[in-house]
């Protein structure tokens, strides 16, 4: 690869990665879960990783202890190796998002225990109730959801 390219993959790299600051991730674990998604094994070590994005191996072992608790990427060795390696997950988004489940129904559920104290009766247990049906109607969505997204995976690789 060119200087030239380098360079405007780094650029794009960098771009990617504020989106994702945009939504809330820490900046760094952004630009590590950016490295790996335009990485062509979606597989680098933590020095592969720390010189690409030129900093410190304690910044990158920070951004991938972030992105493996979030279930974003996971940590791995290859056999007979001393290195560890960072992978982003196969399926990395809809993984994310079908793994939401246990925390929308907290959510939901932490909804439900309130407006039993509360009840229909005050704003803030119809709040309660809002947040409670949102939830419940947002996880339906997310599995309907998903499991047209598989029907649609599966329907491209028969036609591969």
């Amino acid at each position: 690869m060119t200087r030239v390219e380098e360079g405007a993959l780094a650029g794009y790299r960098e771009r990617f990665a504020q989106i994702m600051v945009e939504y809330g991730m820490p900046r760094m674990a952004s630009r590590v879960f950016a490295a790996l998604l335009m990485s062509d094994s979606g597989k680098l070590s933590a020095a592969e990783l720390a010189e690409r994005l030129e900093v410190g191996a304690p910044a990158i072992s920070g951004a991938v202890k972030y992105l493996v608790q979030v279930r974003l990427v996971e940590r791995g060795r290859e056999p007979g190796s001393r290195h560890d390696f960072c992978r982003i997950h196969e399926h990395t988004w809809s993984r994310f998002v079908s793994q939401s489940d246990p925390m929308l129904a907290r959510v939901q559920a932490g909804a439900e225990e309130g407006l039993a104290l509360l009840g229909l009766d005050s704003p803030a247990g119809r709040r309660l109730e809002e947040t409670r049906r949102f939830f419940a109607f947002v996880r339906d969505e997310i599995d309907q959801s998903m499991a047209k997204w598989w029907r649609l995976q599966a329907a491209e690789r028969e036609t591969e």
